[in-house]
């Protein structure tokens, strides 16, 4: 069966709880159509933990902390005088 839309959830099941397109937003504000400073990716991770709270998944409170705790590895920082966007794509570990 083809997939009609690419699953944007890396660690839940993005068919659940209507997860991917909130995954989707969320990917979009730390990198392509996003990134800037800290606060704004405090900013995404906070309406990721909103979409997931409005549609009552129960991983929400898990999936922000894991988010909270480790986007900054993902999130296309601008600004400041030291790069440090998408750490992970850099070093190689993510294509």
């Amino acid at each position: 069966m083809k997939k009609l839309h690419r699953d944007y959830c890396y660690f839940l099941d993005g068919s659940k709880y209507n997860r991917n397109w909130g995954c989707k937003a969320h990917d979009n504000a730390y990198g392509v159509n996003g990134g800037g400073t800290e606060r704004d990716r405090w900013r995404a991770d906070a309406a990721l933990y909103r979409h997931m709270r409005a549609n009552r998944d129960p991983m929400a409170p898990v999936a922000w902390f894991f988010t909270a705790v480790y986007g900054w590895m993902f999130f296309n920082y601008r600004g400041g005088w030291l790069w440090r966007g998408q750490l992970l794509r850099r070093i190689g570990l993510m294509r």
